[in-house]
């Protein structure tokens, strides 16, 4: 007469741990890369964002505005940074990543201190932005081109600027579908 198998052995049990055990941690090193990915690639959406914010704050107020890029966010420029009836766009504060931070974008930047946005919502200013992560190989940048200020996001095909070099906006590539 045969038993019934009352179920798996501890031996069994153990080599399925084991493999899926070696399985986890070979896909723990992309993860870490993809999360790496996703944050530049959120940043230079939050950075195309910050436009568009001041664009439809100034159409709103009916009211010239200017807004400013420091190295982690966009901010309201200081005053005495305002030119004439220029008033600082109103509510465009946005961090350029989030708290949980994986590591520091970089931000390498031609943009005048102040941008300045019309009160119909054009960029009165142009200029390049880079982004970078310090464990990617790939940049993504910015470019806001004269005279209506239109902005796109690419890929900077380039070396990044080195301190006090200018991005170049010819080195912004746009990014292939689903990249």
């Amino acid at each position: 007469m045969k038993r019934a198998s009352a179920g798996f052995s501890l031996v069994e049990l153990m080599v399925t741990v084991a493999v899926v055990g070696i399985i986890a941690s070979l896909a723990t090193p992309d993860s870490a890369s993809d999360r790496d990915r996703l944050q530049l690639d959120a940043a230079a959406r939050r950075l195309q964002l910050g436009l568009e914010r001041a664009r439809l704050a100034a159409r709103r107020a009916q009211q010239a505005c200017g807004i400013s890029l420091d190295s982690e966010a966009w901010v309201e420029p200081e005053q005495q940074d305002l030119s004439g009836e220029l008033t600082p766009c109103s509510g465009i504060g946005l961090s350029l990543q989030e708290a949980l931070e994986q590591g520091p974008i970089d931000v390498h930047t031609n943009l005048p201190e102040v941008i300045r946005v019309s009160a119909n919502g054009l960029l009165l200013d142009g200029g390049t932005t880079v982004l970078s992560h310090e464990r990617l190989a790939r940049s993504l940048c910015l470019v806001v081109s004269l005279p209506l200020g239109v902005s796109r996001v690419g890929v900077y095909q380039g070396d990044l600027p080195e301190l006090g070099e200018a991005p170049r906006s010819t080195l912004c590539q746009p990014r292939a579908q689903g990249g």
